[in-house]
């Protein structure tokens, strides 16, 4: 009975342990994490008709998503057809999905029937706001010149978008976007009179709360600035209780560079390293009277105007667009940043085939 009793005791302890050496096995697996690559060479041209500038990356659902400024980008090649949205699974082949604005469905005697310059979309408070710039080119003396923000909304990604700047625009300038502070606070950035300028949205009424304010102006060509021609394309985000605005600027070919600020109406301060990414043009020194200290090998002529999203790796990284001195035809490009210190580092821009090794 006693020799029974240990045998049983023998089999249950068996059984004990198995138990727990598979289950220590699942668990090891489960938690050793699985080493990826993610490989891309920049442009990234697949599936983008004609090209694409001002390039907005950003997740949704799992999925990535593009628009931007699409072809013809100047009056001289024709209308703009409106905003293009553009969806991916592996952020280098993309697939056309839809007119967002189609402009052949406008009235001719609407504000924003031209350009449609800059376009992005920002989730907020569960609803999709679609921002872009534009002017109507077709109505003679039909509003001042100039480009103007408008803002569209829609419950869904692919709309139906309901233009809510339909009667007049959301703010004067150019590069219209939006950024959702923790406390569910919304601030509009753009550029108006070789600014950047800055104000809170009153997103019920959709309409600015106060004058913008000034952000920090353009450079000075005069003291050989890097910016000193005119800025644009900015774009925000927190990092570590630190907010960075990005912007760009033409005055050497394409260049990016940052302010940093405690909150979003500032006071900003350039990062005194500036510019951190893009492409100088020797052309473009020359005509405004700057040093040319780019690298003259650099298949690029200009890289600019950037969005900031998180990439495969779990970075931080930017989309912009780039143009090749050999084509001449702006294209999607990627590259990772890093902020340490504050200070921000980003690599690139790239042109060669670049692996990034990461562990999901």
């Amino acid at each position: 009975m006693i020799n029974r009793s240990i045998k049983n005791i023998s089999i249950l302890l068996s059984i004990g342990y198995i138990t727990l050496a598979c289950g220590s096995r699942i668990n090891s697996n489960e938690s050793t994490p699985k080493e990826l690559t993610f490989t891309y060479t920049n442009p990234i041209t697949s599936g983008i008709e004609g090209g694409i500038r001002d390039a907005q990356i950003f997740e949704d659902n799992g999925k990535y998503y593009l628009t931007g400024t699409s072809y013809p980008f100047w009056p001289r090649e024709g209308k703009n057809p409106g905003v293009k949205i553009y969806s991916s699974s592996d952020l280098l082949n993309w697939k056309f999905e839809k007119l967002l604005i189609d402009r052949n469905t406008l009235d001719s005697t609407v504000w924003y029937l031209d350009r449609f310059w800059a376009p992005e979309i920002h989730k907020i408070k569960d609803k999709y706001y679609l921002l872009f710039n534009c002017q109507n080119e077709t109505t003679e003396g039909f509003m001042e010149k100039g480009q103007k923000g408008g803002v569209a909304v829609a419950n869904q990604l692919f709309g139906d978008y309901k233009v809510v700047t339909h009667d007049k625009p959301f703010m004067n300038g150019n590069d219209l976007t939006f950024f959702e502070d923790d406390d569910g606070k919304v601030y509009a950035f753009n550029n108006r009179a070789k600014m950047i300028q800055v104000a809170e949205v009153d997103l019920e009424n959709m309409k600015i709360k106060t004058e913008p304010i000034n952000c920090f102006p353009t450079g000075s060509l005069e003291a050989g600035d890097w910016d000193g021609i005119g800025i644009e394309g900015a774009y925000c985000i927190k990092h570590n209780g630190t907010y960075y605005l990005f912007y760009s600027s033409w005055s050497r070919g394409y260049e990016i560079g940052y302010a940093t600020a405690q909150h979003p109406l500032g006071p900003w301060i350039k990062y005194g390293g500036n510019p951190i990414y893009g492409a100088q043009n020797e052309n473009a020194c020359k005509k405004n009277s700057l040093e040319f200290t780019g690298d003259p090998n650099s298949p690029w002529r200009a890289v600019g105007h950037n969005e900031i999203w998180k990439g495969p790796d779990g970075r931080l990284w930017l989309s912009c667009h780039g143009i090749l001195k050999e084509t001449g035809v702006p294209y999607l490009v990627i590259d990772p940043i890093d902020i340490n210190d504050g200070v921000v580092t980003a690599h690139g821009p790239s042109f060669t085939k670049q692996s990034i090794t990461y562990k999901q």
